[in-house]
């Protein structure tokens, strides 16, 4: 008699250390589900939001992520007040990543004062150079400041998260300042943004040589210029949206009419900031949703 309740107290014992086991992996598979470093794809409060902000005739883009904030150039000097309302409006108090997609003064018009107003890990820009008081601003800026320096250029890739960027180009160097422009491919999860900065044919047929990826959402380059946006490239790429950063009335006729032909033959839905201002595309990692400030 003595020896079965022995046993029944070692089975009980058993039976209640197999059930914190299970206990204890359930809880641990519920903490890697729910950690920040693993998103799950698909759980709206893992998406990230990709602003395209409306600077009128230039570019900037703020992106965020649950890992951080990113960057992408920073328009006109003119858009200054406008690009700081816009990120603090977002509560964005620093940056992971900042690209500066070359020396263009609609591209990095107010790069110097938002170097100096946000701390920024890690600044990314081509091996290029201008001799314009704007970039030499920005240098003096980046001097100052304590981020950490990177080429931009193919074949290099940045992690935030789970997120990742791959540099598509420049692929080699131009006598062209906008074929420098770095081009970069966002992934997070099975969903794609590509940013071209202005780059122009020359630039797009070297990425397709190295066989430059497709892409949900195309940040169309060089402001919907007819030097860019190739057939062969949007064909390529093959967007589902296609955002031009556009200044309204510019006197450059950008975007052509050309460049809408084509996004329009492959079936590609178009967003102008000169239209519909601001505009924020949001991605979950498998679906995309946009909204536009008009």
């Amino acid at each position: 008699m003595k020896q079965s309740k022995q046993n029944r107290t070692w089975l009980i014992a058993v039976a209640l250390l197999l059930l914190l086991a299970a206990a204890a992996a359930i809880f641990l598979y519920s903490r890697q589900r729910t950690s920040p470093d693993v998103p799950a794809f698909g759980d709206a409060h893992a998406q990230i939001a990709v602003h395209f902000v409306d600077v009128g005739q230039g570019d900037c883009a703020v992106v965020e992520t649950p890992d951080g904030n990113i960057l992408i150039d920073a328009g006109t000097k003119q858009s200054e007040a406008a690009i700081k309302r816009y990120i603090d409006d977002l509560g964005i108090t620093k940056f992971a990543y900042a690209i500066f997609t070359h020396p263009h003064a609609d591209h990095i018009g107010s790069a110097a004062a938002l170097v100096e107003a946000y701390p920024m890990d890690c600044i990314v820009m081509p091996n290029a150079v201008s001799t314009s008081k704007t970039f030499e601003k920005l240098i003096a800026a980046i001097e100052q400041s304590d981020a950490r320096i990177v080429e931009g250029k193919a074949g290099k890739q940045l992690t935030l998260g789970a997120l990742t960027i791959d540099l598509l180009a420049p692929c080699r160097d131009y006598d062209d300042l906008n074929n420098m422009s770095v081009v970069a491919l966002l992934t997070y999860g099975d969903g794609t943004f590509l940013f071209t900065g202005d780059a122009e044919a020359l630039s797009e047929t070297d990425m397709l040589e190295n066989g430059v990826s497709a892409c949900d959402v195309l940040k169309v380059g060089h402001h919907g210029s007819s030097t860019s946006s190739s057939e062969e490239f949007i064909a390529a790429v093959s967007p589902q949206i296609a955002v031009i950063s556009v200044g309204e009335g510019n006197s450059y006729g950008h975007p052509h009419a050309s460049t809408l032909e084509r996004l329009a033959e492959h079936g590609v839905q178009v967003l102008r900031t000169d239209i519909s201002g601001s505009i924020t595309v949001t991605c979950d990692g498998k679906q995309f949703a946009f909204e536009t400030e008009k």
